[in-house]
């Protein structure tokens, strides 16, 4: 076989192929030898029947399968020989095949172009990493102090704001009792709203054994629709009464503050705090910054796309903008089902610019992964899959398989094989950081 390959464009080949008629006719007669082994005919035994009758009975449909499958097998041999990035399946132009000669084949394929990434390490990136203020540090101890608070019961006074209170309660509807608005040692704390609007400024004030009745208008869309839009009568009784007891910020609190660091006294934890937010603004930066070198990277190195592929970019980012406006969670699987035919010209119009320049990125970062032999684990792509199904439930196994199906699957390996490529690019280009105000208006040279 002899094949020829012409340039159309940037991402289409023509392929020219000369099939010899000796290659065809031998698979034409090892078909016949199948066929044989396979047909059943009055008269002859399994394998006996004479090639002539085949012949003679299949010619027409067997010449055509042989002559369809041998055409195809040719056009992939000659677009792996040629070591093409085929796109979709290959359209066939012309096929000229006369009988007692060689075959002919014309056939058009979209391709990948190749991809020379231009040296990257002279690109800069910015990091803005917003400084560490004391009222930052304060903050996390006061979070660490609430989560080592005890509970301390309180007697001889009344309930007050911010206390965790014990109560009974139940209501009716113009005297009708709602068995569903009633509760037995419920808790709550005064001023959290941790239950209709009016209900904490009722309960304030209680003394412990107390009973109170008060009335109080629902909103039309409570969740309970036997009291929702009505005015409901609430009977108390306060059982208990409880506050919040923090810890003195001192060294031994200190020692036992963070479950993963260990600090000797309130200077080394305030220290070590700072540190750990700064190594989180600055994670949350280089995210930021990934951003920015996918586009330079991407504005540096244009490339032809297949229009293919931009169909199919079109394609995802229609349905996944029609699940978001929906207020569904994104599930990638079913964004990957859409089809390009399904696709209006007023949203081909509107994505088609955002398509092309998100291939552009992806297409030269791919090329880089496979320059800096990037690889994703098992382990790293089922990490995510098991974040998907705490969005959307269901079983990760049956999700991966469905995924898988669907082509949800690799475009979830391609982005997380793209994150890890972009995290080790960033540690090769030029870095600058800069320190700002939280709120960005003030820049700390």
């Amino acid at each position: 076989m002899k094949c020829e390959v012409e340039e159309i464009d940037a991402c289409n080949r023509k392929l020219k192929i000369e099939i010899p008629l000796g290659d065809y006719q031998s698979k034409l007669k090892a078909y016949y030898q199948k066929l044989g082994r396979e047909v059943k005919i009055p008269g002859f035994r399994p394998g006996k029947v004479p090639a002539s009758m085949l012949e003679k009975r299949f010619g027409p449909e067997v010449k055509q399968e042989v002559l369809t499958q041998i055409v195809s097998d040719s056009i992939n041999q000659g677009i792996q020989d040629n070591k093409l990035r085929a796109m979709g399946e290959p359209s066939v132009v012309e096929i000229q095949a006369e009988e007692g000669t060689d075959i002919s084949v014309i056939a058009n394929v979209e391709v990948l172009p190749p991809i020379d990434v231009k040296d990257y390490q002279d690109l800069e990136v910015h990091l803005k990493v917003p400084k560490i203020t004391d009222e930052d540090v304060d903050r996390m101890i006061e979070a660490y102090r609430q989560q080592k608070a005890k509970t301390v019961q309180v007697t001889g006074r009344a309930s007050q704001k911010d206390d965790l209170i014990k109560i009974d309660f139940d209501c009716s509807v113009d005297g009708k009792t709602i068995e569903s608005g009633a509760a037995k040692d419920y808790i709550i704390q005064i001023g959290a709203k941790n239950l209709v609007e009016g209900f904490d400024e009722e309960v304030t004030g209680m003394q412990l054994e107390e009973e109170r009745t008060f009335q109080l208008a629902m909103p039309r869309d409570h969740p309970n629709a036997a009291i929702a839009g009505n005015d409901v009568e609430f009977k108390v009784l306060l059982k208990g009464i409880q506050i919040k007891e923090l810890p003195e910020v001192n060294d031994e609190f200190a020692q036992t503050a963070d479950r993963k660091n260990v600090y000797n006294n309130v200077e080394e934890m305030r220290e070590g705090i700072r540190n750990s937010l700064m190594d989180f603004e600055r994670s949350q930066a280089k995210k930021t910054a990934r951003k920015d070198l996918e586009e330079k990277l991407g504005a540096a190195n244009p490339i032809n796309v297949p229009e293919k592929l931009i169909q199919e970019q079109i394609a995802f980012m229609v349905n996944k903008e029609k699940q978001a406006d929906s207020g569904q969670p994104v599930d990638p699987g079913a964004a990957d089902a859409k089809t390009a035919e399904t696709v209006t010209p007023e949203e081909e119009k509107k994505h088609r610019e955002g398509a092309l320049k998100i291939l552009q990125q992806e297409l030269v970062i791919g090329q880089l992964s496979d320059d800096m032999e990037i690889e994703v684990s098992d382990e790293e792509l089922n990490r995510e899959l098991a974040n998907f199904v705490q969005i959307l439930g269901g079983d990760l196994k049956k999700l991966k398989k469905e995924w898988a199906r669907s082509g949800a699957l690799l475009r979830l390996h391609s982005r997380i094989r793209r994150e890890k490529t972009l995290d080790q690019l960033i540690d090769r280009v030029k870095v600058t950081e800069e320190m700002v105000d939280r709120d960005k208006s003030k820049v700390n040279n």
